[in-house]
């Protein structure tokens, strides 16, 4: 064989030998891959915490007054509070508000409160009129702090100690 002819069979002979070298590396071995862990998102701290909420009883013509007592849950100094509550009566039929004649009655206190401080007992006058009346719920309220900043927190913010909850369920 002249040097020519090995030449042209350098290519060939190069390739079959990187595909023999390439079939004998050992593969890696396969891996496992686990998805991440989901943490359950965790729930942020009630913006207030109702201490003790409950009607006051009839009055004359059945005018009904409402008291609250609520601590500061937010990191923030509290300017005013404003509960957003709807009344019942024991065979859960809805009592209007007495000065709007809407369902919702509005309930406003100035503060200051600062953070974790007790509201003490809040009692507004004339809120409802229902000699039948025999619960209310707070369905939200609305927050203003010292710098002028409004939120709005729904129910599921306002935790209620124990004493608070063991009234039961207020439904229409």
């Amino acid at each position: 064989m002249n040097k020519i002819n090995g030449l042209r069979f350098l290519p060939v002979m190069t390739a079959s030998l990187l595909l023999a070298a390439c079939a004998q590396q050992p593969q890696p071995e396969p891996v496992a891959i686990t998805p991440p862990v989901q943490e359950k998102p965790v729930a942020p701290p009630p913006a207030l915490v109702i201490k003790d909420y409950h009607p006051a009883a009839p009055g004359k013509r059945g005018i009904v007054a409402a008291h609250i007592n609520f601590i500061n849950g937010t990191p923030n100094t509290l300017e005013y509070v404003m509960f957003k509550t709807t009344a019942f009566t024991d065979d859960g039929e809805l009592v209007r508000s007495k000065k709007s004649g809407r369902k919702n009655a509005w309930l406003r206190v100035a503060g200051p409160f600062a953070p974790g401080e007790s509201s003490g007992d809040k009692r507004w006058e004339q809120v409802w009129q229902n000699k039948d009346l025999s619960c209310f719920r707070i369905e939200g309220a609305e927050l203003i702090d010292i710098n002028g900043v409004v939120e709005y927190y729904d129910a599921d913010r306002i935790a209620l100690q124990p004493q608070a909850a063991a009234r039961g369920r207020c439904d229409g």
